[in-house]
């Protein structure tokens, strides 16, 4: 048998052997040392809606976590009175178009070389620290009655259980307060309002916040030239994140409510303008021709 080479095959048809291509060594070495070539396939739909969805969560839950973190420090910012001083604060009083003056709830604004209010039942002006604790209640001579400190919730029902205690011999109320919890002045103010009481606040006393909305309720209103009498914009208390918009409604609707109760009351509603437009942590402090246009004052005291 001859033996067949490894370049030739034979035919299937003729059974001739034929010659196949010879490569060079050389050329087999470079063709193994060649890379491989590498096909490019474009992904698929899914594949690229996958990965869209991906990215869009994870944007949004950076978003998400930006915004609560936001709401949750907004929701928990220490609230005015939580961090104030408490010591008195010098303060020259408002004039025209200068009325804006910083909120002290737990403290007193003071006139230079001032000692503070004179106010029935007390010997002295009230201490200092008095007047941010809760208000308590003291009867004075001749039908006179001192109210001084925070209006707190629960405050109301206080006033009323002292009143009724009173055998209605209170005509005349004096306030030095800086406000407080809004219900509970409303409640107090109509409470006044109906046993015909009047109220006053003196010369350097503190009415602030919700304090002229308790003042208004007075069936003829005195105010001293040198008193501290002013509002700002009502705030609801929301400790958690989730209660925010709540917190926002109900400020709203408690607004409206003050706002329906200074028109019973007989007070200029434009005066609460002002209030909307002070920030919770600011005062807008009223000037004696204010008062008086607004009705905030039946009578000026030395004016």
């Amino acid at each position: 048998m001859t033996p067949v080479d490894a370049t030739e095959t034979s035919s299937p048809r003729t059974g001739e052997a034929r010659e196949e291509p010879v490569q060079s060594e050389a050329a087999a070495e470079t063709t193994a040392q060649q890379p491989a070539r590498r096909v490019w396939t474009l992904p698929s739909e899914r594949l690229v809606l996958n990965s869209v969805f991906r990215m869009l969560l994870v944007v949004t839950a950076v978003f998400l976590a930006y915004d609560y973190r936001t709401i949750y420090e907004a929701a928990n910012m220490p609230l005015p009175g939580e961090t104030e001083r408490e010591e008195p604060l010098v303060m020259d009083p408002p004039k025209e178009r200068d009325h804006v003056r910083p909120y002290l709830p737990r403290a007193t604004p003071l006139r230079r070389s001032s000692k503070g209010p004179s106010m029935p039942g007390y010997a002295k002006p009230p201490s200092h620290d008095s007047v941010g604790k809760k208000m308590t209640f003291v009867r004075g001579p001749k039908g006179t009655a001192s109210a001084v400190g925070r209006i707190e919730p629960g405050t109301a029902a206080e006033f009323m259980d002292f009143i009724e205690g009173q055998g209605g011999e209170v005509k005349s109320l004096y306030l030095h307060s800086p406000g407080g919890s809004v219900q509970d002045a409303i409640a107090m103010s109509k409470l006044v309002r109906k046993k015909e009481i009047v109220t006053q606040v003196p010369d350097d006393a503190y009415c602030a916040s919700s304090c002229p909305i308790l003042l208004s309720g007075g069936k003829e209103r005195t105010v001293g030239r040198n008193a501290w009498v002013g509002v700002h914009q009502i705030y609801a208390v929301q400790k958690t994140p989730g209660d925010l918009a709540d917190g926002m409604s109900q400020a709203q609707t408690i607004t409206a409510e003050v706002q329906q109760h200074l028109v019973d009351m007989g007070i200029d509603t434009r005066a609460w303008l002002h209030a909307m437009k002070t920030p919770s942590d600011q005062l807008y402090v009223f000037t004696t021709k204010e008062l008086k246009e607004y009705n905030f004052a039946t009578k000026v005291a030395g004016g």
